[in-house]
């Protein structure tokens, strides 16, 4: 055992000794922050029914560093706590390896890209907040060593600062090409990506080309406004999710669980959740179109 486990191990034993019940479900239920179902859940609600344009950043934002947190956990191959000390509280047990600390950059990339965006101080507390309790759940849950938690929140906010300093710039670049260029940028930088490394990183990459896809389609051809009584944006939500998770399970049994189907499956869902469902929102009235 290196060193940096054996003390990495140490603080995790020591977070522990803290455990009772009530903060065993309070970790457990801020744990869902950072699970794949919530973001599933949240960044549909945003763009869906709040804010189209910060919504489809923060999920382009969010799929890339999601891309980038599976491509380093393999490059480091790292255990996890409960992989190392079988004894230790772990009633998730996260599989694969352990650093950078997924739900941790996870947290930091979400909250922060939406406290850059909205710029009041009380996202910037959320920002902060938020990805602390997760990361220190996460070690408290037994899934990963503070050294985890510290490489995700450090890579979380190299992320954030980066998009935030290109992406107007960027966009603004982007939204002025003609559709076949902005539809082949959709298709090229997940393939690229793809190419470096796919295996753990399918699920993102699929979900980057098919909503990638589908906002240039959207745009061109929808463009539907989140504006909304809120009974409509009740029942496009529910429509829309249930389609959503309906897809998620559907396909994973026709498909399977390989990369290539995982790549392909959630292409199909963020397609849907980019041009599907605003293209249906809009045909039954549930949202109108924006004008020009």
């Amino acid at each position: 055992m290196n060193e940096l486990i054996r003390w990495g191990l140490e603080i995790v034993r020591w977070i522990q000794t803290f455990r009772n019940p009530l903060l065993d479900q309070f970790f457990l239920t801020i744990n869902f922050l950072g699970d794949e179902e919530f973001y599933l859940l949240f960044f549909p609600l945003i763009f869906w029914c709040f804010h189209k344009a910060i919504g489809y950043r923060l999920a382009f934002l969010f799929l890339v560093s999601a891309w980038t947190n599976a491509f380093f956990k393999n490059v480091f191959a790292a255990p996890r706590p409960h992989d190392v000390d079988p004894k230790l509280y772990a009633p998730i047990k996260t599989t694969g390896y352990g650093i950078p600390s997924g739900h941790t950059q996870g947290t930091v990339v979400t909250w922060g890209n939406l406290a850059t965006q909205l710029k009041t101080r009380g996202w910037w507390i959320l920002a902060v907040v938020i990805p602390v309790l997760v990361g220190t759940g996460r070690m408290y849950l037994g899934d990963h060593f503070p050294q985890d938690v510290l490489a995700g929140a450090g890579l979380g906010v190299l992320l954030v600062v980066g998009y935030a300093l290109v992406q107007p710039r960027l966009g603004e670049w982007v939204a002025s090409q003609s559709i076949g260029l902005q539809l082949g940028l959709a298709v090229l930088l997940p393939v690229a990506l793809a190419i470096v490394y796919l295996d753990t990183a399918a699920v993102p990459l699929g979900a980057l080309a098919g909503f990638g896809i589908g906002l240039v389609l959207e745009e061109r051809y929808v463009r539907f406004s989140p504006r909304g009584e809120w009974w409509k944006q009740i029942i496009k939500l529910v429509i829309g999710m249930a389609i959503a998770f309906g897809l998620r399970i559907a396909l994973k049994a026709v498909l399977g669980d390989a990369a290539l189907m995982n790549l392909a499956r959630y292409a199909i869902i963020g397609f849907w959740l980019a041009f599907g469902a605003p293209w249906v929102f809009v045909k039954v009235s549930l949202a109108p179109q924006e004008k020009g």
